[in-house]
């Protein structure tokens, strides 16, 4: 019995140095990456070139879940803590001339959604509640979509991609991605990864090496090397034409899960950031900053991927509305 117990507790002692060892290596990869930041004029460019780029947006909410704001936002910090706040998990689309789709995420199916959310039930979170995969509410849409961007590879963001190629019938889906989403992986993304491998449409597409990276075929977005919470994250910036002028968008992914995260200049709390998913704060910080100026002085529009009241308060149409639009 004796020995039985040792080897029980010398298997649990390796276990624990293998977690350890990886957790270790996942913070010193995410903190060796700070790439540089697009400049004003690179940005005023991409405006300036947006002719024949997006004509409208829409976004879809495939999972929601009301947790405290404090697991998302550090409460020593945090002026509105206690406030209410409810984790978003969306797709978005940019509808190109006759019709084509880029989408930015493609959020989670129904399974995925509900085990994703259990684990943060047991420190305060409400269930999770599924609403309707990306792919349903594409409908025959789904055939017009021309490409994807990942903001990063976590499965929140990346399952539903299983969905979407099986709408399509199989039919090839580029996959524009930076060089370090392409290359770098930690334990974080691999599960992410081998989704997109698992999808068996997937075309990866390269994205030209860049500080504000353009994207072929698809004029007025660009993508930006965010780093900073995966060492793959980006941030997408689209101009989207409107009878009122042009509409700028920042889609930031996981660079905050609450907009005043980067009003306030707020971190997520350190537990979750050093436990959960390793993070560079220095990075996320400098990003933090460069969004709010974005916001403040470039006029873009923050979409936040998890803050669902931001995202409502953009007043983005539905996927529903795309559904047989062939042109525009």
């Amino acid at each position: 019995m004796k020995r039985a117990l040792r080897w029980a507790l010398g298997a649990v002692g390796i276990a624990l140095a293998v977690a350890g060892l990886g957790l270790a290596r996942a913070h010193l990869e995410i903190r060796s990456r700070d790439p540089e930041l697009p400049s004003d004029a690179e940005v005023q460019a991409l405006v300036a070139g947006a002719a024949g780029g997006p004509v409208a947006v829409a976004w879809h909410e495939t999972s929601r879940q009301p947790m405290p704001r404090a697991q998302v936002l550090d409460p020593k910090a945090d002026a509105g803590a206690g406030a209410p706040y409810v984790m978003s998990h969306p797709s978005f689309a940019l509808v190109f001339p006759a019709g084509r789709l880029l989408l930015v995420d493609l959020g989670m199916e129904r399974d995925a959604a509900l085990a994703f959310g259990r684990p943060l039930e047991w420190v305060g979170a409400a269930p999770a509640e599924f609403l309707l995969g990306s792919a349903a509410a594409l409908g025959p849409a789904a055939s017009r979509v021309a490409g994807v961007i990942f903001t990063h590879l976590h499965t929140d963001h990346v399952e539903g991609v299983l969905a979407l190629c099986a709408a399509r019938s199989g039919a090839e889906l580029p996959v524009f991605q930076t060089a370090a989403q392409a290359d770098l992986v930690n334990y974080t993304t691999r599960p992410g990864r081998r989704l997109l491998d698992q999808a068996g449409c997937v075309r990866h597409e390269r994205l030209p090496d860049a500080r504000l990276a353009g994207v072929p075929g698809f004029p007025g977005v660009g993508v930006v090397d965010a780093a900073g919470h995966t060492p793959g994250s980006q941030v997408v910036l689209a101009v989207v034409a409107g009878e009122a002028g042009p509409r700028r968008l920042a889609f930031t992914g996981d660079v905050v899960n609450h907009v005043e995260g980067i009003h306030q200049n707020v971190r997520k709390p350190p537990l979750y950031s050093w436990l959960v998913v390793p993070e560079s704060e220095l990075r996320l910080a400098r990003m933090r900053l460069w969004l709010r100026h974005l916001e403040r002085d470039l006029g873009f529009e923050l979409a936040v991927a998890h803050d669902e009241a931001q995202l409502a308060s953009l007043a983005l149409p539905g996927f529903e509305t795309l559904r047989g639009a062939e042109s525009r």
